[in-house]
């Protein structure tokens, strides 16, 4: 069957330098059913820039299945893009996030969502395997704390296009830069705030699993060994939105997605099988915080 597969790949791969559109989907699913394996003699880099240009496609087989898939594969299991390339590929998402943001209900959120969850990706290869020095890293993370303050567009999924998921994919980058050997104390501070501030000033209840993806970001900055005890106590304290006697709307759903969050983040802590005395303290100043909305 694999031996099939690669038949297949070498009689439809198209010359080096060929623009995405000009690859049948049948090249991609291809690449997608032999285990991401890249077609013999196609140059990875060409590749690589096509399927992070397919990252803005409305098509979710398109953009999922096949660009973000593939990317990602290449990225972390394989780490068959390198160098350069990677660094190419690296800035080109971080300018990606910028790319339309603070508009709403466009199919531009594709090329945005989808850039934070490739940059998920590197991010999760240099905690592996590192790749990024520190400036670059400190590029990523300020990449993402700006577009996590401000993309609008905070739809989680559509019937007919799939996952948009901005705030979701934002939090699953945080996760991994959160884990990362160049986060020092005053970063997990600047994390803290930034899930903080989405979680209580989002227009919308999160109802696609984002208050889910926040907690195991804040779960990241929980599990370091160097974890700020006393400045994540206080910022559960300052944190906490207040509602009025007859609430706003924007009141309820920033109390509904502090408590889901945090909820979440309860429930992941009770789960560790052998919780570090850090985590113990966390849990406790977690459940102090829940029992005061419950």
């Amino acid at each position: 069957m694999f031996a099939r597969v690669l038949l297949l790949l070498a009689t439809i791969a198209t010359p080096v330098g060929a623009a995405p559109a000009d690859r049948d989907i049948a090249f991609w699913r291809a690449i997608v059913a032999a285990r991401y394996v890249p077609p013999a003699g196609e140059d990875v880099t060409v590749l690589t820039s096509e399927l992070a240009e397919m990252l803005a496609s409305a098509d979710p087989e398109r953009r999922d299945d096949i660009a973000y898939s593939t990317l990602a594969n290449w990225i972390y299991q394989r780490k068959i893009i390198t160098g350069a390339a990677l660094g190419s590929l690296t800035d080109r998402l971080v300018a990606n996030l910028t790319n339309g943001v603070g508009e709403r209900g466009t199919d531009g959120i594709f090329r945005r969502s989808f850039s934070a969850l490739t940059l998920a990706a590197i991010a999760a290869r240099d905690n592996a395997d590192p790749v990024l020095d520190v400036a670059a890293w400190h590029r990523v993370e300020e990449a993402a704390l700006a577009y996590f303050a401000a993309e609008q567009d905070l739809r989680g999924y559509d019937a007919d296009k799939g996952w948009m998921h901005s705030a979701a994919h934002t939090a699953d980058l945080l996760k991994f830069l959160g884990r990362s050997r160049h986060l020092d104390t005053a970063g997990q501070a600047r994390f803290l705030a930034a899930i903080g501030t989405k979680l209580t000033t989002a227009p919308v209840v999160f109802t696609h699993g984002e208050d889910e993806r926040m907690a195991r970001a804040l779960l990241s900055i929980v599990n370091r060994t160097d974890f700020d005890r006393a400045a994540f106590a206080a910022w559960l304290t300052k944190t906490k939105p207040t509602v009025a006697a007859k609430p706003a709307v924007d009141q309820l759903s920033a109390i509904q997605n502090w408590k889901n969050a945090l909820a979440k983040l309860e429930v992941l802590l009770s789960n560790e099988p052998s919780p570090s005395e850090t985590s113990v303290e966390a849990r406790t100043a977690l459940r102090a915080a829940l029992k005061q909305l419950f």
